[in-house]
């Protein structure tokens, strides 16, 4: 009997989430690769139309901020630094109008690590398709120049 209802139950879940729309999230992956590509080349617009215009955005460090300025402060300094990196996704999920991504960072100057760590974006689709509504990165690396004893 147990297994009977186990297996309804998993029968159920699958059924529920091929109906609410779940997918694998190819298309948020998508997105991801070329998030990295504008990041990469510098392009501060493709990133800023990446976001939701109340897009919420939690760097380390640092109070979440919102909106179109917050995103433009966030990684059009990261631009103005020189910085570039990758980003690889570990899982990648939509289910309807929502969607998460989860994975880690490198940032580079060069040739050289400047950061690493992880980080958890939700998406939102929209009327032009996948944009990021909350975006949270936090360092691997140990706090430099916290004045320790």
């Amino acid at each position: 009997m147990k297994r009977f209802v186990i297996l309804a139950v998993a029968a159920l879940l699958t059924s529920c989430s091929a109906s609410n729309g779940s997918d694998d999230g190819s298309e948020i992956a998508a997105m991801s690769d070329k998030w990295e590509a504008a990041l990469n080349a510098g392009d501060a617009e493709t990133l800023l139309s990446m976001y939701t215009d109340d897009a919420r955005v939690m760097p380390p460090n640092a109070p979440i901020s919102r909106g179109s300025q917050a995103v433009k402060d966030a990684f059009g300094g990261m631009i103005d630094a020189g910085l570039g990196g990758t980003l690889t996704s570990i899982e990648t999920r939509a289910a309807g109008d929502i969607g998460y991504n989860i994975g880690t960072y490198e940032l580079v100057a060069g040739d050289e690590t400047v950061d690493r760590g992880k980080f958890i974006e939700t998406w939102r689709r929209t009327a032009d398709g996948w944009k990021i509504s909350n975006d949270i990165w936090n360092s691997d690396l140990p706090p430099t120049g916290t004045g320790g004893h």
